[in-house]
């Protein structure tokens, strides 16, 4: 039985390794390498993401920046389609309307770059800081966030359907007017983020945390904040049709605590069809959960 056992794990750790993708630290090159030869790699980038057939990711003329300093460089308008930046530095980089969609960006930092107007469909933010960025009426639809840093940044008007932000730190952003619908966002700290005209239906927002975040005229039905930690959030004209706010934390419910959030809660618009504690009732005649969920 113990040699059963050994050989088990030792087929559960084989299957592992291989499941596991490499790493952003696994890049053969030099930290800080500024590519002399960019044009032609871009050239030769260009002419392999646009092939008629699923370009090869093995293929050498795959754009391989990773621990580059990019910084100050223009990239505007250029096709870095599934290009591996992973572990690049980013300081005044203008990416302003380039294709970036699959791009690794893991392990990248980004301070005071210009992503406006970019595609960024389905890329990857792992282990990301991002501060003082534009990044406003960007696509960044089923992207992945996760363990990221983003501070002072502007996503106006962006996409982020079913995008996925896992442990993320999330401060002074302005995300005015974004999509967010059945984006899902997981055990992440959201501080000073204005959210006022956001589509956040059917969005999931688990164990979460927000401070001083702006809802209003967000459209919230069907959302999930279950589990959350609510403080100084404002509800004023948000749609909060079916959502689910049975398990929120208002913090200590005394009676004056209770009153103060169900002032905040009756400014918004469908708030009697939510999902609530019987304690947040706040006057309505729907008793809570009257209606389902699907």
């Amino acid at each position: 039985m113990r040699q059963i056992g050994r050989i088990l794990a030792v087929l559960w750790a084989i299957t592992y390794i291989s499941a596991v993708p490499a790493s952003a630290t696994d890049c053969a090159n030099p930290p800080g390498w500024v590519p002399e030869d960019l044009t032609e790699l871009l050239f030769e980038h260009r002419i392999w993401a646009t092939e008629v057939l699923p370009p090869d990711p093995h293929d050498p003329r795959r754009l391989n920046l990773c621990h580059a300093d990019l910084s100050h460089m223009d990239f505007s308008g250029v096709n870095l389609s599934h290009a591996n930046l992973a572990t690049t530095r980013m300081v005044g980089s203008n990416f302003e309307g380039a294709i970036l969609d699959g791009v690794e960006f893991d392990g990248a930092y980004i301070n005071d770059s210009n992503f406006e107007g970019a595609q960024l469909r389905r890329a990857s933010f792992r282990n990301v800081e991002i501060t003082a960025s534009r990044f406003a009426h960007t696509n960044m639809d089923h992207s992945i966030f996760q363990n990221i840093k983003i501070d002072t940044s502007d996503f106006t008007g962006s996409r982020f359907e079913k995008a996925l932000f896992r442990r993320t730190t999330l401060t002074d952003l302005r995300m005015q007017n974004v999509a967010l619908n059945q984006a899902n966002f997981r055990d992440s700290l959201m501080e000073n983020i204005d959210f006022s005209g956001a589509d956040l239906s059917q969005t999931a927002f688990v164990r979460s945390t927000m401070t001083q975040v702006n809802f209003t005229f967000a459209n919230l039905s069907r959302a999930n904040l279950g589990q959350m930690k609510l403080r100084d959030v404002s509800f004023k004209n948000a749609l909060l049709y079916l959502s689910n706010l049975k398990r929120i934390d208002i913090g200590e419910e005394k009676r004056d605590h209770i009153a103060t959030f169900c002032q905040n809660l009756t400014t918004a618009r469908d708030w009697q069809y939510s999902y609530r504690k019987k304690k947040f009732l706040c006057g309505a005649k729907i008793s809570p959960g009257k209606y389902p969920l699907k």
